[in-house]
């Protein structure tokens, strides 16, 4: 029987491994949860890089590979990108059933060393029990012979092949781990900033959307919104107002009596009063400021307004016919 092999791949983590049991890596996928960009594999051999193949989310997420690693090989797998990679394969079986030349019956050796290294391998898993084992390399029951990785530091080393098959799957974490903690900590300190920008721009938007500056320079601000029909051209409407200049002081009213009574858009009162009181409800309040050229202009009307005068009305529409 063919004995499974498999192994994960996360990102920034590399796997290191001197082959114990010759294997034939035979895909690479991309985990279930992914991000987006591209994801490389790469093994390292005899300390030259290649790239096995390069997945990206949504896209490309496996490819079959045919490759065989054998035994005494130093590799080393790793993925760029920000997606862990699943490999998986089968280890190659004795002699039985498959047809290799000289050499390749030379590289797998005699099926007594085998057996041996089966029984050392039974012994050795009952003492790796106790020991932490790493998440990343998959354990196949009942298979033959299991991928087992180490640190690169330890595979470097001149290690007897006994004790190196002993040695448990490691995963060495890239130096740049240590950034990501400060990257994490970063937004919890911009978020409050988020949340308090809006409320003090809020409050003034509200006072805006009630004043509108027309491009003839007449300026409409709603002091109080009325509830009943809105003034229109040719309507006869009666008004309450008092009429100030720039400086404050009051050139006329009308605050009791008769309302102020004229036809709306016939040229019965100065044109900024024909513009601004358009479109006011019945019972509503609207402050005028009227540039000279919606007035009176450079004549004024003495005594009381003079050359070049900027009104300001306060106005109240109170009938409507």
């Amino acid at each position: 029987m063919l004995g499974f092999w498999g192994l994960t791949v996360f990102p920034e983590k590399t796997y290191s491994q001197v082959v114990e049991n010759s294997f034939k890596l035979s895909m690479a996928a991309l985990d279930e949860e992914t991000k987006p960009g591209r994801s490389s594999i790469r093994v390292t051999v005899d300390k030259k890089t290649f790239i096995l193949c390069s997945l990206t989310a949504g896209k490309v997420e496996q490819q079959t590979l045919d490759l065989v690693f054998t035994e005494g090989e130093e590799i080393t797998f790793s993925v760029s990108g920000e997606n862990s990679v699943h490999l998986s394969g089968n280890y190659l079986p004795d002699d039985e059933g498959m047809d290799f030349d000289s050499d390749e019956e030379d590289m797998y050796g005699d099926e007594d060393e085998e057996d041996m290294d089966e029984d050392e391998e039974d012994e050795d898993e009952e003492e790796d029990d106790e020991e932490e084992e790493d998440e990343n390399v998959i354990v196949t029951k009942g298979a033959k012979r299991v991928a087992q990785f180490e640190e690169p530091k330890k595979a470097a080393a001149a290690v007897p092949e006994k004790k190196q098959k002993v040695a448990e799957a490691k995963a060495v974490p890239v130096k740049k781990e240590e950034p990501k903690k400060k990257e994490a900590a970063t937004p919890k300190k911009e978020e409050p900033k988020k949340k308090e920008e809006p409320k003090k721009k809020e409050e003034p938007k509200k006072k805006e959307d009630n004043k509108k500056v027309l491009a003839n320079g007449l300026i409409i601000e709603d002091v109080k919104v009325g509830t009943g029909a809105a003034a229109k051209s040719g309507k006869k409407i009666g008004m309450r107002y008092i009429g100030r200049l720039t400086n404050g002081k009051v050139f006329d009213k009308n605050t009791s009596g008769k309302p102020f009574n004229f036809n709306l858009g016939r040229g019965e009162v100065i044109k900024g009063w024909d513009l601004g009181i358009q479109g006011m409800m019945l019972g509503g309040e609207r402050r005028l400021t009227i540039p000279p050229a919606l007035a009176y202009g450079a004549q004024g009307a003495p005594p009381d307004i003079p050359r070049n005068a900027t009104l300001v009305f306060e106005v109240k529409l109170v009938t409507l016919k």
